[in-house]
């Protein structure tokens, strides 16, 4: 099998797992690699779209700290000295919120950045951190914080446990500590992203996320479509939740909306635009019916 760009990002998350497995302290990968990572679980796919939409190489993993976990002092310093053990240090660009570690790839030397980001804490838990913004961290905690991501709120609804075997063969963990989120908190992500970055050059316009909704859209299976029918029926009210089901209904609505324009510029739908082309109006029904209350 051809290397992936993403397989030595996947064994520094082996290797950072094998870590938080000790402090016993569950995250929640978002980003490119969830993706990744998903596209290697044995979870089926609708035969509604008989492609698989290649993953992109990204140099980050991205970590969601839970609201349980935001909140716990304990908890957070053992996720720095997991960073630590690991060869991570602060960079100073994005102090105690963004840690990297360069390492060598064939030769060559690369930087691997982990972010750290955070849901937003409810009811009686808000007293237990300090907010900002857009840094929030548990009370009493120094040199660590994450990134305050509102509209990771219901990032636990749904989400995915990741099988060790999947990143190394050798790695075995005693705790459940590595998860991916759901298909739908995956599109909330990437609708939010999209309508922070479309009109921003230095974030190629969005077109990156807005190739991430497409392909994430095409590879969903019947249980995603199962949790995302239960995610929407307990959020649906919710501003973060609203504020996607916006931008969908903005930027992915038609063929012509802004959203599918960028996605048609993206180099890796370029690539096979005679092929998605077919499949365009199915991505954009399916994402109004995923958006619709009672769907």
């Amino acid at each position: 099998m051809t290397p992936h760009e993403n397989d030595p990002l996947v064994a520094c998350l082996a290797e950072l797992a094998a870590e938080l497995d000790r402090e016993n302290i569950p995250v929640i990968l978002g980003g490119g690699l969830s993706q990744y990572l998903r596209g290697k679980l044995d979870g089926g796919r609708s035969p509604r779209y008989p492609f698989a939409a290649p993953a992109r190489s990204t140099e980050d993993l991205d970590l969601f700290l839970s609201p349980p976990l935001i909140v716990d002092a304990g908890k957070i310093y053992g996720l720095r000295r997991a960073l630590a053990a690991q060869g991570y240090s602060v960079r100073p660009e994005a102090r105690n919120f963004q840690f990297e570690k360069n390492i060598s790839l064939y030769g060559q030397p690369r930087t691997v950045k982990v972010d750290l980001l955070a849901a937003p804490p409810a009811g009686e838990d808000v007293a237990k951190v300090t907010i900002k913004r857009p840094r929030i961290k548990p009370k009493g905690a120094e040199d660590i914080h994450a990134y305050l991501a509102d509209e990771s709120e219901g990032i636990e609804l749904g989400k995915i446990p990741v099988p060790p075997a999947l990143l190394s063969t050798s790695l075995t963990l005693k705790n459940a500590v590595l998860f991916i989120p759901s298909v739908f908190n995956f599109l909330i992500l990437k609708l939010h992203a999209f309508g922070d970055s479309k009109n921003d050059e230095k974030k190629d316009l969005g077109r990156h996320h807005a190739w991430d909704i497409f392909a994430a859209v095409a590879g969903m299976a019947e249980a995603d479509w199962a949790a995302a029918r239960v995610h929407l029926a307990s959020h649906a009210a919710r501003p973060y939740l609203l504020k996607a089901a916006a931008i969908r209904a903005a930027e992915f609505s038609s063929a012509t909306a802004l959203g599918l324009l960028r996605l048609r510029d993206n180099e890796a739908y370029k690539r096979e635009r005679a092929l998605y082309d077919g499949y365009l109006e199915l991505v954009i029904q399916d994402l109004a019916e995923l958006y619709k209350p009672g769907s």
